[in-house]
């Protein structure tokens, strides 16, 4: 890791070099404490609810720069992991854009999924804009999905990615990615729809093994209108395989000022169901506290609280 360091810092030194006339270099430090405490019947406990201290390190010189990202998740634990570690860099007047490190990148996932994230991936991305609203280009992994990092350099361009998103302003962003695998080639893809004041709809597809679609391929869909203060959704996903397997999840939400009241029920093939009611308050534009509630088929009840501070 201390090598990948070193090395980012090389390139990011060398990206200042072309930037020259730009502004002066920035550096910003940002972050985030999510924590709290809940209580489930199952255990019969009341704990610390697994947390997340997050520090976020950003450098920009110009078109170029640099982006770290410690994080831990255990409230266990104080051990941070690096999550993020890259440099950045625009070129040809913000046509192309290349990453490079361990990525923090979902220009071209799914928007309610995440299908084809490259979040956490490690290897070298490069995407090019050659018109307005298209964005399109390849992931090169250096760490192969099979052999890991001590597999052969000959098995890492099997396992690109090639993707794209396109955006038509007012009507609907497109997205699509074909990931080759070692093994298995994943294909995934989405539209959604903006042509729709306060309207979110979504459609997904994700097979991530196109030579088995008969067992592989899903379906996700999720639509949200917002009437005022009120707004109602819902999310659908249907799993291919032996048996169709599927989820309906209803949702609704009441906003009052600061506090936002809601809930789902969500129903699914083999029986299973939920409630999980929730209210939401807003300390400030950097903090907010939830409880929630949760109640399934199991009998299982849970519950808790939450803080987000931002800073």
């Amino acid at each position: 890791m201390k090598k990948l360091i070193v090395l980012l810092l090389s390139i990011a030194m060398v990206g200042a070099v072309f930037a020259q006339d730009a502004p002066a270099p920035v550096l910003k430090w940002s972050g985030l404490l999510n924590t709290g405490f809940q209580y489930d019947t199952s255990t019969d406990s009341l704990y610390l609810k697994a947390s997340r201290l997050r520090l976020n390190a950003d450098y920009t010189n110009g078109d170029f720069g640099v982006h770290f990202r410690l994080q831990t998740n255990d409230a266990m634990t104080t051990q941070f992991t690096i999550a993020h570690a890259l440099v950045w860099g625009n070129l040809f007047n913000n046509m192309a854009t290349f990453k490079a490190g361990l990525l923090n990148d979902g220009t071209w996932a799914t928007p309610y999924n995440g299908y084809g994230s490259l979040d956490g991936a490690k290897g070298v991305q490069l995407q090019v804009k050659p018109v307005k609203g298209l964005n399109v280009g390849a992931f090169m992994p250096l760490v192969t999905t099979t052999l890991g990092p001590a597999g052969p350099a000959g098995n890492v361009p099997k396992d690109m990615t090639f993707a794209g998103k396109y955006s038509i302003s007012g009507i609907a962003d497109v997205v699509a990615g074909l990931n080759l695998g070692v093994t298995k080639t994943e294909v995934y893809g989405s539209v959604n729809v903006t042509a729709v004041d306060n309207l979110t709809a979504i459609v997904e597809i994700d097979t991530t093994d196109i030579s088995d679609i008969a067992n592989t391929l899903v379906f996700d869909e999720y639509a949200s209108y917002a009437m005022g203060n009120l707004a109602v959704g819902a999310y659908l996903d249907q799993a291919l395989g032996a048996t169709l397997a599927w989820t309906i999840a209803p949702e609704i939400s009441y906003t009052i000022d600061k506090t936002e009241v809601g809930g789902s029920f969500t129903i699914a093939s083999g029986s299973v169901w939920s409630v999980d009611p929730y209210v939401t308050y807003t300390l400030n534009d950097k903090s907010t506290v939830k409880g929630y509630a949760s109640y399934d088929n199991a009998k299982t009840f849970t519950f808790g609280v939450s803080l987000l501070f931002n800073f």
